[in-house]
């Protein structure tokens, strides 16, 4: 009874999906909550495992893709991670998953015809692409998997703090798996696609990209979808078919994994809660970008003066969070040398202007619509944010959004003043 309680509980927050789930016990011992539906039509294209993000399963949009993708002739297994472990959703919390128990569910899963397609996304990404790769160590015989089918993977070590290198867990470079990769164009992630490829590559991944315009991370999954993003996820299963077909056509042999590298990462949460002191080079990248008006700005001018550098996009709500206490931050400390920089990231002019017309920003924002500050700043999420005190060094950096006249964000600012 001890152990029927929290399970109870587990299951009534965390799995909107919980009314078909069953148990099924793994090799480790473990046992995982899944739901499974079946393919259907007459073409029958493998079984799809689906490992979740770290923000766990959710209700309607979760259902709404699993039931395309069985229409699309795949069998879904749908694995609730975090009920099976009685974890709260986020950002660490598949860091908790044990996993041999992912390891188990794969060889569970092992379909009698077709292919194994391992469908992921986030944080999940990594945990599939790992236990994919023990799968394969400790069945070096057993035949080829279909797999990855990918969105917006999350494959770094941790959230590095703003204007520091970025590390990524091993298994980037370790996998050896074919992988159909979609990416949402209006994300942080969209900038840095080519280093993640090139990192997947050089452990003998077959790496297939799909940009993915005009949405997201995460938006074949949440609720709070757009129009245009609820529109475009109802091709998504036909995509991720298509994606299938060309990893099960390419992939006809089995894939040792990469040998491993001594590369002494660690898979963990990362990232300040606030602004924090700048750990990295103090002088900052050259900026000299052009606002809406036609005039240009050179970070360099500004010299003599506390500036705030944040660069933001329209698409991001954080971003479009914030804007309202930054502006009041510029009211009040303008007349004693602070000024505001807002650098928006590969939206057009007119996409920026047609914004802040519903949103007025009370700072210059600046144009980088090809994105060409992005990997000189190491600007890995939006919003980011740097603090650049009068003898043009940075002292505070931020990675997300922040309320810029609270008491305790005044008083840092205050502090270079």
């Amino acid at each position: 009874m001890s152990r029927l309680l929290p399970l109870l509980l587990s299951l009534l927050i965390f799995s909107p999906l919980q009314a078909a789930q069953e148990s099924l016990q793994v090799a480790d011992g473990s046992e995982l909550f899944i739901e499974r539906l079946p393919a259907q039509g007459d073409a029958a294209r493998g079984r799809l495992l689906w490992i979740p993000s770290e923000y766990g399963l959710g209700a309607g949009a979760e259902r709404e893709l699993a039931e395309g993708l069985a229409g699309q002739g795949f069998e879904v297994w749908l694995v609730d991670l975090h009920s099976s472990f009685f974890l709260a959703p986020g950002r660490s919390s598949l860091m908790e998953v044990p996993l041999e128990a992912v390891v188990g569910l794969i060889d569970v899963a092992q379909p009698d015809r077709g292919r194994l397609y391992l469908f992921s996304y986030g944080r999940g990404a990594a945990l599939a692409l790992m236990a994919a790769r023990r799968w394969r160590e400790e069945h070096p015989q057993a035949g080829p998997l279909g797999g990855a089918l990918l969105i917006h993977p999350n494959l770094l070590a941790a959230t590095p703090e703003a204007g520091a290198e970025a590390s990524y867990l091993p298994i980037a470079s370790q996998s050896n798996l074919p992988i159909y990769l979609l990416q949402p164009r209006n994300s942080a992630k969209f900038w840095y696609l080519q280093d993640l490829v090139a990192k997947l590559e050089a452990g003998g991944s077959s790496v297939f990209v799909q940009p993915l315009p005009g949405v997201t991370d995460g938006y074949q999954v949440r609720n709070d979808a757009t129009p245009f993003e609820r529109e475009a996820r109802k091709s998504l299963p036909r995509t991720l078919a298509q994606g299938a077909r060309l990893l099960g056509g390419y992939n006809r042999q089995a894939r040792a994994p990469a040998v491993a590298a001594e590369v002494a990462v660690e898979w963990r949460a990362g990232g300040a809660a606030g602004l924090a002191p700048y750990q990295g080079e103090p002088t900052p990248p050259t900026l000299v970008r052009q606002d809406l008006s036609g005039q240009t700005h050179n970070l360099e001018a500004y010299r003599g003066q506390v500036v705030l550098v944040n660069f933001w996009a329209t698409w991001c709500p954080p971003c479009v969070k914030e804007i309202p206490s930054m502006g009041r931050l510029q009211q009040r400390l303008k007349a004693r040398g602070f000024t505001i920089l807002a650098v928006d990231v590969g939206d057009s002019r007119a996409q920026v202007e047609a914004f802040l017309e519903q949103v007025p920003a009370h700072f210059p924002v600046l144009l980088d619509p090809q994105g060409e500050l992005v990997e000189a700043w190491q600007v890995r999420a939006f919003p980011t944010n740097f603090i650049i005190d009068r003898e043009g060094r940075i002292r505070l950096a931020f990675f997300g959004a922040l309320e810029w006249d609270s008491p305790e964000v005044l008083a840092q600012v205050e502090s270079l003043l």
